[in-house]
């Protein structure tokens, strides 16, 4: 629901915006053991054929996400924080570019649209993160005096 005219007390009317979503509670009631999105690429060169491979896991917390890297012999971890629009977490990966083994990491905001958050790559012998863009989510209220 969205409204974009509201009346305070005295009359006036002020501009509003008021989204009625899904109470999504923080804390998963079960946890999906395997993995709900992942990115494989094979990368070849003159030697050998490696994959990177990046996926997305479930934890505990709704909003969050278990980061697992693998690329040669190197195995990390991150997290991803989604913020609670309040619809259920959706969480999305693009390939990154064409000149290294990289992927984008994000989530679907609630148009089903790709929100970036973090570009994971290797370059250079090393494994990098970058983040792309921080979201948050704010709520407001007008006090009627």
């Amino acid at each position: 629901m969205v409204s974009c005219e509201t009346k305070n007390q005295s009359g006036s009317a002020k501009d509003s915006l008021i989204l009625n979503y899904e109470n999504v509670p923080q804390q998963r009631s079960n946890v999906n053991l395997n993995a709900v999105k992942t990115y494989t690429e094979t990368v070849k060169s003159f030697e050998t054929t490696d994959e990177f491979k990046v996926s997305l896991f479930e934890t505990k917390q709704t909003f969050r996400y278990l980061i697992k890297i693998q690329y040669k012999q190197l195995n990390e971890e991150d997290t991803l924080r989604i913020p609670d629009f309040g619809i259920a977490p959706s969480v999305a990966m693009e390939k990154g570019d064409s000149i290294r083994p990289s992927c984008i990491i994000g989530f679907l905001d609630e148009k089903k649209q790709f929100r970036e958050s973090k570009l994971i790559y290797f370059e250079e012998g090393s494994l990098k993160i970058h983040v792309l863009n921080h979201y948050a989510v704010a709520t407001y209220q007008h006090k009627v005096q």
